[in-house]
This record gives C-alpha cells, sequence and structure tokens, in this order.
C-alpha cells in the first residue's frame, strides 16, 4: 500500500509545500509556538509527547514511527527538539549523546536548548540572559518579569510578532556553542529551525 503524505491542504497551501516535521520532549509548548506561523509554502507538524514519555529516546522512536508511516518529498525537513534539563546529568547524559549522534547519521537537525525551550520564548522579549547557570523556573521568571505573565501550557498567550522572532533569532546565533553538540551553559539552537525561513519571508507570525 502506497504510504500518503501527511500534509494538511489548507486554503492558499501551495501544491509544492514542504514539511517540516518536528519531534519534541515537550507536550505544549513547541507545538504551541510553531502554530503561530502563518505560510504558503511550509507545514510544520510537531510530534509532541504523549503519556510523559519525553526521554530524548522516546522522542527519537517517535520521529522514526512517524517517518516509517508517511511518504516525503525531498523539501522535507526532520528536527529533533529537546532541552538539555536534567538530561545531561551523568546518568542521563549519555542517552542524551547517543540520541544527537544518530540524528545527526540520519540527517535530522537538532535543536537543543539549556536548559529548556524556554530560553527561546523568552529570546522573543527579553535580552539574552547572563548568567552562566539558569533553572527552567529561573528562565519562566523572567519572562513573567517583562509580559507579567507566563505559563508554559498557554504559550499562544505570549506576545510572540515578527520582530520580536528575528531579535530571538540574532540573539540566539550569537550565543552558539563553539564546539562539541551537547551546550553546557545557556543557549538554544531553535533558530536552526527557522532562520533561513524567516530570511526568505517563507513563513510569518499570525495576526
Amino acid at each position: 500500500m502506497r504510504k500518503k503524505r501527511p500534509i494538511a491542504r489548507t486554503e492558499g497551501l501551495t501544491r509544492d509545500a514542504s514539511l517540516v516535521v518536528i519531534a519534541s520532549e515537550d507536550r505544549y509548548a513547541v507545538k504551541q509556538y510553531f502554530d503561530r506561523f502563518r505560510s504558503t509554502r511550509i507545514q510544520f507538524r510537531v510530534l509532541e509527547t504523549e503519556r510523559g514519555q519525553s526521554s530524548p529516546q522516546h522522542v527519537q522512536q517517535r520521529l522514526q514511527a512517524y517517518m516509517r508511516e508517511y511518504d516525503f518529498g525531498e523539501g522535507d525537513q526532520f528536527w529533533l527538539v529537546c532541552d538539555t534539563d536534567h538530561w545531561i546529568e551523568s546518568n542521563h547524559i549519555s542517552n542524551l549523546v547517543a540520541v544527537v549522534r544518530w540524528c545527526r547519521q540520519q540527517g535530522i537537525g537538532v535543536a537543543l536548548s539549556n536548559p529548556c525551550f524556554d530560553l527561546w520564548l523568552l529570546l522573543h522579549v527579553d535580552r539574552f540572559p547572563t548568567e552562566s547557570n539558569l533553572t527552567c523556573e529561573e528562565v519562566g521568571n523572567k519572562i513573567r518579569a517583562v509580559v507579567g505573565q507566563y505559563n508554559k501550557t498557554k504559550v499562544y498567550n505570549l506576545p510572540i510578532t515578527d520582530q520580536g522572532v528575528r531579535r530571538a533569532i540574532g540573539a540566539s546565533k550569537a550565543h552558539q556553542p563553539t564546539a562539541g553538540d551537547i551546550p553546557s551553559e545557556p543557549q538554544t539552537a531553535v533558530h536552526l529551525i527557522i532562520d533561513a525561513l524567516i530570511a526568505r519571508n517563507v513563513i510569518s507570525v499570525r495576526t
């Protein structure tokens, strides 16, 4: 049986539209963030975590299963989005390293955030933090200090704008590690997913 292409034919979407498939350890924030974008040429598909299966291995397995089930074209992209958080602790880091290595071998993009995806959201509304060690809770508090409220399950309430996205991309690119795949200090690589698309004006934030 021929596998189908998992693209939703919405109004205005071109016939040659590409997919950007993102497997995430998060249940709400990542999907809600990428749902904020509109495009006639790109469709984001976020494979969010369900039933608490958020380890890097579970994220990898979810992406593998999706890739086996559907048909994909030459221009489609695949990404794995994870927080370092507690996955870089001594009893977990070998698992994260193995998953990142597998992604590299398969041509799958990796966008890690230290300590978490919330840092990427912070960069839309504030400068890059100066602390060398940050917890997810502290990043969330920084967002609240700027916008007044923050709930990771309700990212759609954040004031995300095209200008804010470009600001986040610039700040993120300026704070990339010089070596190694697993960041040991605050940084986020989520900009890698959308940088070229924003530069080409292929996607924009829904208003």
